[in-house]
């Protein structure tokens, strides 16, 4: 429940353009060390579940596409991995 993704619109999505719900929050790359070292649990534990339980991640972790959400999120999540248009799958 800590850890969301946009909404994707494919309705509006071509080959080159990714559309998808606004996620409102901070790039991790511009959080306080204190901030990040809050989340990183639970956006490790999201990577790790992906690429070993799941085998479809995320393939491309770096802290500008991880969100620390703001205060007025609606849901319970606290952080979003953003930019979802790069992912890959591996065989177990």
């Amino acid at each position: 429940p800590y850890i969301t993704v946009p909404k994707v619109y494919q309705d509006l999505c071509t080959r080159r353009i990714l559309v998808s719900e606004w996620m409102d929050g901070m790039k991790l790359s511009e959080c306080s060390p204190e901030k990040i070292a809050e989340v990183t649990p639970y956006a490790q534990e999201a990577f790790l579940v992906q690429l070993f339980s799941e085998g479809f991640f995320h393939a491309d972790p770096h802290p500008g596409n991880i969100l620390l959400l703001n205060e007025s999120n609606t849901t319970d999540a606290k952080v979003a991995l953003i930019d979802c248009g790069l992912m890959a799958s591996i065989q177990q």
